[in-house]
């Protein structure tokens, strides 16, 4: 089946591998997995080396190293491969759910991931018409997904009842709720309603019934007890990847969830990305680097990896170039160091990942503060006016208000290029429990065997951002006073909690790191007034560290399209000291006070919002599109801006 023509981003997010989402025409189908991505209409898959050949190849080295990849690739489209005769090349789908039921007589048939077409209703009555796509399913925090048990929850076993299959009637009358829909067997005269089907909690110890779903928990029930008495033993997840097509099931022994299929919490995107620190802006650059980002040396690396040269050949062309210039400049430079420096260059050919054994044991925060700390040196350095990296630097001094307080840079970054990777999923909760597979394992019915064909879907954009730190001095001595640590520390044991319960990667909340998202949300909410772009085409990047040999205090605000929005220049204006003075100054006026208040002002006694993980914010003060926040609304306190609060950083010493 072909899938829509979408932008190549969402098939990052939210339409990665193993998302559900609807066609033209009302189709619900699930992205495939990566074992059926670059496939003709036959089936063909093209050869690892022509797609290698081609465009759709972006390099990222930093993220390569960390997520164990060769290279990423571009989601298929016009160009896919090198050869302008090649067969076309799809993003494969899968039908999804698989029941279906007839609008008019209810009876429901079973069609399989593979159909193609629409189904008709066999009724005579019916007219053949067109049945549509039951709108519920079941999933498994491990990240499974399988039609809902329809069979089984209508006669509360999990016996064989595929005799059964063509004999179901699905019936929605009255309110609308799960108790009016109901669904029957005409061959065992047995019926039962949705009402218990989404019930309980998949919280705490799964073993126990005030662990189970409500699908898992109530699907087998004793007789005559009004469908609210559970067995000792639960339905559990059958292990299905519906995703990977038909293939061998997993062995899963965790809860079933019954979700509606547009639920945003059965898809979770790890997406992973960062901002391209070209050589000659990375903390320590060295000349032979500088050499080979030069337009000419470029442009030759570019098209010697479009003829499937490796790295040895291409560093005898390189070679074969300085010796043609009138001044040759790579003669003082071994084979050896010429070929180390390619393997960091953007336009290299991919390198095969490393060995397990030899990955680090860094933690996924470890890694990203690794990438933060190069962004973060390189945003502070000069630049040229040319590359996917140009910066201006403002005059700071300019600054005046409350802006002239906080602020101690500002830059204009006028280009950019952001390598966004689609890194793997989980569902129900954000982050997979312990025990889980891996998320990018879930991508894969065959994980290749050959290092050099490991990869992840990826999307590049490009666009302008602007670029602030703040005073490290005025945020040191803030943070360490007892008021502002006692204040935040109700953030931390809400982390905490949640930690222990759904096995997320324990996190410092630090004060500095609340105080700067808050203003950074505070800061794009104020900018889409001003600047042209709506809220959820602006991104934050945070660079936070109170580490006392590198600290980190900054945000980067930037546009997150990757289309023509991102070449617009309406953000980059504002980077001016006058407008960002202003930008500063409504924008902590504005967080005074909210329309909800005084009940989001209070909540910063407490917390509020999922797991209770933001103090005072709210939808009407401080939070946004989550396509636009890196911590999915999290750690959010307006309370540290507040003119009047004993922790804020406005407070006079």
């Amino acid at each position: 089946m072909r899938l829509n023509p979408i932008r190549r981003s969402q098939l990052i997010a939210p339409f990665g591998p193993g998302a559900l989402h609807v066609l033209e025409g009302g189709i619900g189908v699930v992205t495939g997995g990566l074992d059926h991505w670059f496939k003709d209409r036959n089936g063909n898959k093209a050869s690892h080396e022509e797609i290698l050949k081609g465009p759709l190849v972006i390099r990222e080295p930093r993220l390569e190293k960390d997520l164990n990849v060769s290279h990423f690739r571009m989601a298929p489209g016009p160009e896919n491969r090198s050869s302008g005769e090649a067969p076309v090349l799809m993003t494969p789908v899968f039908r999804f759910p698989t029941w279906f039921a007839c609008p008019r007589c209810g009876r429901m048939k079973k069609a399989s991931l593979t159909n193609f077409g629409h189904l008709t209703c066999s009724g005579e009555d019916c007219k053949r018409a067109r049945l549509s796509q039951v709108r519920f399913a079941a999933v498994c925090d491990h990240g499974h997904l399988q039609d809902l048990p329809w069979l089984e929850w209508v006669h509360r076993s999990s016996d064989d009842h595929r005799a059964c299959t063509n004999s179901l009637v699905y019936k929605a009358q009255g309110s609308g709720s799960l108790d009016s829909i109901r669904v029957e067997c005409t061959r065992c005269n047995v019926s039962r309603s949705l009402g218990l089907v989404m019930q309980g909690e998949m919280r705490g110890d799964s073993s126990q019934p005030e662990g189970w779903s409500g699908l898992s928990r109530y699907l087998r029930v004793k007789k005559n007890q009004n469908n609210t008495a559970a067995y000792p033993d639960p339905y559990l997840c059958e292990g299905k990847k519906s995703w990977l097509g038909p293939v061998n099931n997993d062995s899963c022994e965790r809860p079933l969830r019954a979700v509606l299929i547009n639920s945003t919490n059965v898809h979770y995107a790890d997406v992973r990305s960062a901002i391209h620190v070209p050589p000659k802006y990375t903390p320590n650059p060295n000349e032979l680097s500088l050499i080979l980002e030069e337009s000419s040396f470029r442009t030759r690396i570019q098209m010697l990896r479009m003829s499937d040269m490796e790295i040895p050949d291409i560093v005898r062309g390189v070679r074969k170039l300085d010796t043609q210039s009138q001044q040759p400049r790579l003669g003082g430079y071994t084979d050896e160091q010429i070929e180390s420096a390619l393997q960091g260059h953007a336009e290299a050919p991919p390198m095969p990942p490393e060995e397990p054994a030899n990955i680090g044991v860094l933690s996924r925060a470890e890694q990203e503060a690794r990438i933060r700390a190069d962004e973060y040196q390189a945003l502070l350095k000069d630049t040229d006016r040319s590359g996917d990296l140009i910066l201006r630097k403002l005059d700071s001094t300019q600054l005046d208000g409350v802006a002239s307080k906080l602020v101690d840079q500002i830059i204009a970054v006028e280009s950019l290029k952001e390598t966004r990777v689609f890194a793997g999923f989980s569902r129900l909760l954000s982050y997979p429990p312990h025990g889980a597979p891996s998320p990018t394992n879930l991508l894969w019915d065959n994980l290749p065997a050959n290092p050099e064909e490991r990869w992840l879907p990826a999307s590049v954009v490009r666009g302008e951002g602007i670029f602030i730190t703040f005073d490290e001095g005025l945020i040191n001595k803030w943070e360490n006073s007892k008021a502002v640590k006692q204040h935040v520390s109700k953030l931390q044991d809400n982390h905490d909690e949640c930690v222990l319960q759904y096995d997320w990667e324990p996190l410092e909340i630090s004060p500095r790191m609340v105080l700067i998202h808050t203003l950074s949300h505070l800061l794009i909410n104020r900018l889409v007034f001003e600047c042209g772009y709506g809220s959820s085409a602006l991104r934050e990047r945070l660079y936070v560290s109170d580490d006392s040999a590198d600290p980190m205090a900054g945000l980067l605000i930037y546009t997150a399209a990757g289309d023509s929005e991102g070449t617009l220049g309406g953000l980059v204006r504002l980077a001016d000291p006058e407008n960002l003075s202003r930008l500063v100054s409504n924008a902590i006026e504005e967080a005074q006070w909210c329309s909800a208040d005084p009940v989001c002002r209070e909540s910063a006694d407490s917390g509020q919002g999922p797991e209770s993980l933001n103090l005072a914010a709210c939808h009407s003060c401080a939070l946004l599109p989550e396509t636009s926040c890196e911590c999915f609304n999290r750690y959010l306190d307006r309370s540290l801006v507040l003119e009047s609060h004993r922790a804020s950083i406005l407070i006079k010493p």
